[in-house]
């Protein structure tokens, strides 16, 4: 008994302590006055023997940053001449900055040129309106020289343009995950990503889900296992459905639509779907299509036995929408080696497999509440009524990314004080039993968990190990506003003989919130810092910076936390995803400094 209490209890507050993690506005609003990319910013070149000429044309309202042009040959020796003087604009986000309006072309020199060789051009551009473009890269083949003199003539007419908006160079390497599930077979690493859900199925991500499943289980009438299976499995499939479309999204364009999931619009609009959804399950007004289509909808039911699949189906897509932002270290491997692959087959059917694998915990819970719940009656009003509450905690799940991490405890703290009066409110119906005695006990270990919690957050005990620590002399990090400035940090650390270690932030990360509070100010983490020039990223606001860092460094969510060698390169194996506690990241510090010093 006593260990179902400590369980239900359990089932609360991990959510509230989870970090759901990274990281874009793919579903904002489209802007469709702007014009895409290539028609706003229409690319040329030419090649003439060893003179690469490089040009746009720039739609009027529109401009190209002069700091944000890259040009890098691979196989190849260019020769690059000092960019012309942009114009200065007053910029929201890197201040007075050099840009280029109308046109603007470079003339370069090429020399020693292989077979395979390419010129790999980065650039960004705005619109004076408001709208800024993600960075894009253009790949060039190069054709190789016979002799110095030779007019060969390589024009856009004449050979194929890649563009994409991956990272250029070698610079920064392939998570090792992602690298050795590129080196495996396509079935093998579809074993893996099963494998990989089955895992994620556990994690506070997949958590709303059990809940959500349960309600709908529940409100079935007559439920067999075989229904309560089909059900299950229906509704699995429209998780997996979602899950299948971000494949091909992020096969499409890339890691960064990960970050776009998480704008606080997306999050804010599904966290009040799921309040107005738990009032109704309270029973303050009732959910219903208009009669026309509920005849047509009761009519497809009926000829399909006796339950709504099409409605379970719906639930699964929208819940596999809620879980989507989430991300775990093997999620961003998943989606990393989708992004590279940019095979749209190879990235629907990973995603499929991996939420197959993630719902079949819930297929096993779902078949067994169809066996092991009572009989229709009563009953089922109260269960609804709860299920309401716990429904409420989808929505501190997705808020705790953009609201402070005192303010999700509070909110928290009155939902479990709120869910246990609710609680003893049913024991008191309840005659003698070993029902009324559960909902006894869990409504006052609620209350309990209530009352601390919300003592924590308004009357913090000064003598705890972590604030005992405000007396030690903290090193603090220096805050970076944008890439250059990063490379620009990274070399001075460098320079004064310390490891350049970035920590990417932002204010809805709990996690990152976390690492602040716990494992930052620690002793241990505290003398190993000595060692490292600490610098800070802040990626809280989705705009063409933190897109930008999140592409340049692949990075899918929050916290990652990088460190970069004396020649001023990030190494992945070293980097940090997710949270890790004082000890814990006090001793990856010192394996990053026997790796690097």
């Amino acid at each position: 008994m006593r260990l179902l209490v400590f369980l239900f209890s359990l089932l609360w507050l991990s959510p509230i302590h989870a970090s759901n993690n990274v990281l874009d506005s793919l579903l904002a609003p489209k802007q469709d006055t702007f014009l895409p990319v290539d028609e706003a910013f229409k690319f040329d070149f030419d090649q003439q023997g060893n003179i690469l000429f490089i040009g746009w044309d720039i739609e009027p309202g529109y401009y190209i940053y002069q700091k944000k042009l890259e040009i890098i040959a691979k196989e190849a020796e260019i020769k690059i001449p000092d960019f012309a003087d942009g114009e200065i604009i007053e910029d929201e986000f890197f201040g007075k900055t050099p840009v280029y309006f109308d046109s603007f072309s470079v003339v370069s020199k090429l020399s020693d040129i292989k077979d395979d060789a390419v010129v790999k051009v980065r650039y960004q551009g705005c619109a004076e309106a408001g709208l800024c473009y993600p960075p894009e890269v253009i790949t060039i083949p190069l054709t190789k020289l016979v002799n110095t003199n030779a007019e060969t003539s390589t024009g856009n007419n004449s050979a194929p343009v890649a563009q994409d908006t991956t990272t250029i160079g070698g610079e920064n390497k392939e998570l090792s995950f992602a690298e050795q599930l590129a080196q495996q077979s396509f079935l093998t690493n579809l074993a893996i990503f099963f494998a990989v859900g089955v895992g994620l199925a556990f994690t506070p991500c997949v958590f709303p889900m059990f809940p959500i499943l349960s309600s709908l289980i529940a409100g079935q009438q007559g439920l067999s296992t075989k229904k309560a299976f089909r059900l299950s499995f229906v509704y699995i499939q429209g998780m997996a459905v979602t899950y299948a479309a971000l494949g091909l999204v992020v096969a499409a364009l890339g890691g960064q639509v990960q970050g776009y999931i998480q704008h606080p619009a997306v999050l804010i609009s599904f966290s009040l779907l799921f309040v107005l959804l738990a009032m109704s399950m309270f029973g303050w007004y009732e959910i219903k299509l208009p009669s026309s289509m509920m005849n047509k909808l009761t009519s497809v039911s009926n000829k399909q036995q006796g339950g709504s699949y099409f409605g379970v189906f719906s639930m699964g897509v929208l819940s596999g929408l809620i879980a989507s932002p989430c991300t775990t270290a093997p999620l961003s491997a998943a989606l990393l080696y989708v992004a590279q692959s940019g095979d749209y087959v190879v990235g629907g059917v990973t995603l499929y497999v991996l939420s197959l694998g993630m719902g079949l915990p819930l297929l096993l819970l779902g078949t067994s509440g169809g066996k092991l719940l009572p009989k229709a009656g009563g009953w089922m009003e109260q269960v609804k009524t709860l299920f309401g509450f716990i429904m409420l905690v989808v929505p501190l799940i997705l808020l705790e990314r953009i609201l402070d991490f005192d303010t999700i405890l509070l909110l928290a703290a009155g939902l479990m004080a709120a869910t246990a009066l609710y609680l003893h409110y049913w024991q008191s119906t309840q005659t003698a039993g070993k029902l009324k005695t559960l909902l006894w006990a869990s409504a006052s270990v609620l209350l309990l968990v209530s009352a601390l919690t919300t003592k924590h957050v308004l009357l913090p005990n000064q003598n705890t190990t972590v604030q005992s620590t405000d007396a030690v002399s903290k090193k603090e990090f220096n805050l970076i506003a944008d890439l250059a400035a990063l490379k620009t940090a990274t070399n001075e650390a460098n320079d004064n003989g310390q490891i350049a270690m970035v920590d990417l932030y932002a204010d809805w990360c709990v996690a990152c919130k976390e690492f602040e509070k716990y494992s930052f100010p620690a002793e241990n983490v505290q003398a190993e810092f000595k060692h490292f020039s600490l610098l800070k990223l802040d990626l809280t606001e989705t705009n063409e910076t933190s897109i930008e860092i999140m592409e340049e460094y692949t990075v899918f969510g929050l916290p990652s936390i990088l460190f970069f060698d004396k020649q001023g390169n990030e190494v992945p194996e070293l980097r940090v995803t997710g949270f890790l506690d004082a000890d814990d990241f006090a001793a990856h510090l010192q394996k990053v400094r026997t790796a690097l010093q």
